[in-house]
């Protein structure tokens, strides 16, 4: 059982605040009342209740950010001195194995919290903080509010992922899969389904004109006009693409991300409102969905919607200028006002008659901004809500919602996630790092569909290690034409391989990969629906992903030719059991 007397915080003067704790059977709520920490610059949570020693039996199980390519695991090795920081955690909780303990920690997202783990003399600590200090985030405005689940001593971080999940679902925060399908046959569609995202035309990105109007807005490059996109659907039904949903990207005037949050008209070079309209009803005569894709967040001045009032203000009440992309420098725009230009511009894209899981680019793969405009002020907690809002309405109206990224807050509202980040795998962003677990899938597969990585991205044409990854992590098919389009090749996120279609012999050969990647996905389709309970590194690279109905997924992450209870595993192999 916690000793309650290590559960305290300190502000950045390293002076003690003590939580108010309430028991609730093997659950402890902690709150640390603002009137402690109003005056504070940062506040650490828990440092003391985290100390474990080098050699200990444990390990820290941490949330990743979207540059890591899984969930940190940290073993309690010897070693030098350091120091690991990063903030923008994916989700809100992390776990803590000890000798003495297994708990797992959840933190409301009401402020902007970071990760500190440090191994001092051999000693380690993790510490979740909210510094004060940065200029765009919230000052203390509230509580402090957290909730530590005891679970047993023989626990592990499969059990840490199952106990987020249902203390969520208790909480009625999620729902499972299985339970929405019932109810929406277009979501349920979608588990069987390619996701095919087709970018049609961009400008240079980033631009070299930071301030573009429509006298010195730069040339733009079409891959693929809404022909081409009639063109593709056709040559999917010729190859036998069963199902998919095609999600045109930079359909919109100027091209992708060229001048939102500016729609319409969609841009005359690629054929116009009308072209549009055309290539819609034609993928769906065909039988398959389409969606678009559309940006709130982002605001370039070229747009004939732009304006600084929207815009989210730091403390010195100057804009928030965060992206530098095809429009130039990118704004980005207050929750509240994003709201308000959702139900401005979204009616209009209403009556084209999309039929799939409409995306909102960036919403579900960042915090929320916080504003200071004094006419629209903002903190964390209202732009979660806010955000919730905006994904529930584009639910309700479109028939369904997807967006770049898995950040728990959104989950129950979203659909469909791009990808859970971009990291690639086997990388590691600190010496303290022993390994990256599929923490997040083991909490949230059967809750929402989701491709594991941005390497995962059009995984028929990437290495076999990147298709197995796809295959162990539990993803939904995902293919991207024209993912490579930055200007700086080391700046495109997706990989080096593609899919294009500027030719009838790349649409051709784009087809077959996609082709290829429905019948891969064939056999794994139903455990959509299910949880993954289990997911187990073997010392000789076989890792086994069990699900909920008893299904194994087994896989051979090396180069060597392994078996596994009588099955021969070819390096990068892979089978159902």
């Amino acid at each position: 059982m916690i000793q309650e007397k290590m559960l305290y915080a300190v502000n950045e003067k390293g002076e003690r605040l003590d939580f108010k704790v309430r028991r609730e059977n093997n659950i402890l709520k902690l709150t640390l009342p603002l009137e402690s920490f109003k005056t504070a610059k940062k506040v650490l949570l828990l440092g003391a209740l985290s100390k474990a020693h080098a050699n200990d039996d444990g390990y820290y199980i941490l949330p990743r950010c979207i540059t890591m390519s899984g969930d940190p695991k940290i073993d309690f090795k010897p070693g030098k001195d350091e120091t690991f920081s990063y903030g923008i955690p994916v989700v809100s909780f992390y776990g803590i194995k000890k000798p003495d303990c297994c708990l797992l920690v959840r933190l409301q997202r009401d402020y902007r919290f970071q990760y500190e783990v440090t191994r001092q003399d051999n000693v380690y600590t993790v510490t979740p903080f909210v510094d004060f200090t940065v200029i765009d985030s919230d000052r203390p405005y509230k509580d402090v509010e957290l909730e530590i689940i005891e679970l047993a001593q023989s626990g592990d971080y499969n059990d840490m992922a199952a106990a987020e999940r249902n203390r969520r679902l208790a909480l009625s925060e999620i729902r499972p899969l299985r339970q929405k399908f019932l109810k929406d046959a277009r979501l349920a569609a979608s588990s069987e389904e390619a996701l095919i995202r087709i970018r049609m035309a961009w400008k240079e990105s980033p631009s070299p004109i930071l301030h573009q109007t429509p006298e010195t807005e730069p040339e733009m490059l079409i891959a693929c006009d809404f022909e081409g996109v009639c063109r593709i659907a056709d040559a999917l039904k010729a190859k036998g693409v069963r199902s998919a949903e095609l999600q045109l990207v930079g359909w919109n005037i100027g091209g992708h991300d060229g001048r939102f949050p500016q729609l319409f008209p969609a841009d005359e070079r690629l054929g116009g409102n009308e072209g549009f309209k055309k290539a819609i009803d034609h993928v769906k005569k065909l039988g398959y969905r389409i969606s678009t894709h559309t940006n709130l967040i982002d605001s370039v001045e070229i747009a004939d919607t732009f304006t600084f009032d929207d815009a989210a203000k730091d403390r010195e009440n100057e804009p928030q200028q965060k992206g530098h992309y095809s429009g130039g420098l990118a704004y980005h725009v207050c929750p509240k006002r994003q709201l308000k230009n959702y139900k401005r511009d979204m009616p209009e894209l209403l009556k084209y008659g999309e039929n799939g899981l409409h995306f909102i680019d960036v919403l579900s793969i960042v915090e929320p901004d916080v504003c200071f405009d004094k006419d629209h002020p903002c903190t964390t907690k209202e732009g979660v809500s806010l955000m919730q809002e905006i994904a529930g309405l584009c639910k309700k109206e479109f028939g369904g919602f997807s967006s770049e990224g898995c950040f728990d807050f959104v989950l129950d509202q979203l659909d469909y996630g791009l990808y859970i980040s971009i990291g690639e795998f086997g990388t590691s962003q600190s010496p303290l790092i022993t390994d990256q677990l599929p923490v997040f899938e083991l909490a949230y597969h059967g809750i929402v569909l989701y491709n594991p990585s941005s390497q995962t991205i059009n995984y028929t044409v990437k290495s076999p290690e990147d298709r197995l990854h796809f295959i162990m992590q539990g993803g939904i098919p995902t293919f991207y034409f024209h993912s490579r389009f930055k200007a700086d090749p080391k700046d495109n996120w997706m990989g080096k391989e593609d899919l294009t279609c500027k030719t009838d012999a790349e649409i051709e050969a784009a087809a077959k990969a996609i082709k290829e990647g429905m019948d891969l996905y064939e056999p794994l389709k139903s455990l959509q629906q299910e949880y993954m309970v289990r997911y187990e590194k073997l010392s000789d690279g076989v890792q086994i992903a069990t699900y909920e109905n008893g299904t194994r997924v087994v896989g051979n992450m090396s180069d060597r030719t392994q078996s596994f209870e009588g099955k021969t595993l070819p390096p990068f192999g892979w089978t159902i059991l």
